[in-house]
């Protein structure tokens, strides 16, 4: 059995300098976990794994108002903003 690899530092350089951030991702959701899958275009790759969010609990109203707020000072990319590593 292979023992897990570390989760690279999504701000580290890749071996051939590109930024891993700049990678192409794609994302699987299993009854499990969220696996997000990336690709490097020199060849490298590596997966990811979330934790679902349990769609059973309610809303606050608390937290919408932190997703207004925060979305009212965003700038950047949509997989930045909804929490993915940037494509």
């Amino acid at each position: 059995m292979q023992k897990s690899k570390p989760e690279p530092d999504p701000d580290a350089a890749c071996r051939c300098g590109r930024r891993r951030d700049q990678s192409v991702t794609t994302v699987y959701q299993s009854h499990a976990a969220v696996f997000v899958f990336h690709r490097c275009s020199c060849g490298l790759e590596w997966t990811e794994r979330q934790e679902l969010v349990d769609r059973s609990q309610p809303v606050s109203s608390d937290e919408v108002i932190e997703v207004h707020v925060a979305l009212a000072r965003f700038q950047g990319p949509l997989s930045q903003l909804i929490g993915l590593p940037q494509t």
